[in-house]
C-alpha cells in the first residue's frame, strides 16, 4: 500500500547494487516477505521468481526482479574476468542504474520506532565491458550519506547505516542516523563473522598486525555484561590483541574518510 512505510536506498548515475539487507528488532512486513528473523535481504541483479537461500548463513535472498526499484535500472552479470570460484554468489550480478538523476530501492511497510540497519554492497565488476569503474552518491531517503568512489573492477564496498523509523518513514538524521566507519574483529586472521554468530548480521572483518601485536583466542563461550546494548557476539570476543612490545601500549585509531 502506498501510505504505508517505506526505506529509499537511492543514488546518481552509475549506482551498482549487488546486495540490499535491512533488519530490525522485530519482525518485519513488507513486499519481500521476512523471514521470522526480521530480515529483508535483496540480491540485486539476481533475476526469476525465486528466492536464493545463502549457503553460509542460511538467510533467504529475494531475487531482484524490478520489485522494489520501479523497474529501474537493469540487471547484469559482472565481467567472467572477475569471477573466482571463492567469491561470494551474490557478487555475480549487479543491478545497474545508468541513467536518471535519482534511482531507489524501496522496502515497505516498516514497523515505526524501531531500529533498522540497513547494508548495501557495491562491486562494479566491469560489467559493461568499459573498464570505468563509478563514483555515486548513495542516500537513505533524502539524506545523503558520503561519496563511494570503486577505484578497480574487482574492489568491493559496502554502506552501513542504523536508523530509527519514527513514523511510517524512514527518518536518519543526525541525531537518529549512525553511518558505520568500520566493524573490526581483533586478533582474528579467519574469515567474516556475520549471521548465525551475530543475530543482527554485522559483518565483523578480520584484522591482525603481527609486527605489533601478539594474538590472543579461547575456545570458550565469552559473553559481555548483562544488557549490553552492542551485543558483541561471543566469536568476537573470543579472540583479542596486546602489544607484542609488553613495554609498549596499543593504540586504535579510527580516522573518518574526508566525505564522511
Amino acid at each position: 500500500m502506498e501510505e504505508l512505510a517505506r526505506r529509499t536506498m537511492a543514488a546518481t548515475p552509475w549506482l551498482l547494487l549487488l546486495c540490499l539487507a535491512a533488519a530490525a528488532g522485530g519482525v518485519l512486513q513488507a513486499r519481500a516477505q521476512p523471514d521470522s528473523k526480521g530480515y529483508i535481504t535483496i540480491d540485486c541483479g539476481l533475476q526469476g521468481k525465486t528466492d536464493r537461500v545463502d549457503n553460509d548463513t542460511k538467510l533467504a535472498y529475494a531475487p531482484d526482479n524490478g520489485e522494489f526499484t520501479d523497474d529501474a535500472g537493469t540487471c547484469h552479470n559482472i565481467s567472467a574476468q572477475y569471477m573466482s570460484p571463492s567469491m561470494h554468489e551474490s557478487w555475480y550480478n549487479v543491478r545497474s542504474f545508468a541513467a536518471g538523476a535519482r534511482n531507489c530501492y524501496t522496502l515497505c511497510s516498516l514497523v515505526p520506532g524501531l531500529k533498522y540497519l540497513v547494508r548495501a554492497s557495491f562491486m562494479y565488476g566491469n560489467y559493461d565491458g568499459l573498464n570505468r569503474p563509478p563514483v555515486f552518491d548513495p542516500h537513505l531517503g533524502v539524506n545523503y550519506r558520503y561519496t563511494v568512489s570503486i577505484a578497480r573492477p574487482d574492489e568491493a564496498k559496502f554502506v552501513e547505516v542504523i536508523a530509527v523509523v519514527p513514523d511510517n518513514f524512514v527518518q536518519a538524521t543526525k541525531a537518529q542516523g549512525l553511518v558505520l566507519l568500520s566493524r573490526l574483529n581483533y586478533g582474528s586472521a579467519g574469515g567474516i563473522v556475520r549471521y548465525p554468530d551475530d543475530p543482527d548480521d554485522r559483518l565483523w572483518f578480520p584484522s591482525v598486525n603481527s609486527l605489533l601485536w601478539a594474538e590472543m583466542s579461547t575456545t570458550r563461550k565469552v559473553q559481555n555484561v548483562d544488557n549490553d546494548s552492542f551485543e558483541a557476539p561471543s566469536a568476537v570476543l573470543q579472540t583479542a590483541i596486546r602489544p607484542r612490545n609488553g613495554s609498549q601500549n596499543t593504540a586504535l585509531l579510527g580516522v573518518p574518510a574526508p566525505n564522511q
